[in-house]
């Protein structure tokens, strides 16, 4: 006999399990397989969806491979990089070496920045630049502090074999966005 209310017994069929997780009730296909070395069958179980009273709410849930999956930095970097004014690659310099001065930058900022994916940047006494110099200009060119951003750097890109996806943006983070302007898109 069941513990369960009938409302949820009613779609509990035959080859499924429900299971009570908080005030939630999850309904699983319910299977068994033998396994070498085991003495019994071993039970395996593929969730389904969600009960209510108003019925079961299937969830459609996408396995991806975990056997290759890397992490990066993306807000600072994607706000940096958005906020960039045309006037930060003009100046003595070449437009190569200003690209390569505000990617030390956000190196600077963010070390683990998805903006520097396969990147060899050459040294800062090799381009003949001044970090702070750079970092002071982006700034005074934006009219923006790089640490009012700070918070914008938990937001991660996740990489995986077969897609990449970010991770939640927090409130703070949505505002700060707003407020900038910026708009984050989908990868």
């Amino acid at each position: 006999m069941s513990n369960y209310p009938d409302w949820v017994n009613a779609f509990k069929e035959k080859g499924t399990s429900v299971k009570k997780i908080g005030n939630e009730y999850y309904l699983y296909s319910s299977t068994s397989k033998r396994v070498p070395g085991k003495k019994y069958p071993q039970p395996v179980q593929e969730y389904i969806g969600i009960i209510t009273r108003a019925g079961v709410k299937k969830t459609h849930v996408r396995k991806i491979s975990t056997d290759r999956v890397k992490v990066y930095e993306y807000g600072i970097s994607f706000a940096l990089q958005s906020l960039l004014p045309e006037a930060f690659l003009i100046n003595s310099h070449d437009q190569k070496t200003l690209r390569f001065a505000f990617l030390h930058i956000v190196r600077h900022v963010s070390p683990r920045s998805y903006l520097l994916r396969n990147t060899e940047l050459p040294s800062l006494s090799d381009l003949h630049i001044n970090l702070s110099v750079q970092l002071k200009r982006y700034e005074r060119l934006t009219g923006i502090s790089i640490e009012d951003l700070r918070p914008l750097s938990e937001l991660y890109l996740v990489e995986t074999k077969e897609c990449d996806m970010l991770s939640e943006v927090t409130p703070e983070m949505s505002e700060i966005l707003a407020r900038l302007g910026v708009k984050i898109h989908a990868v």
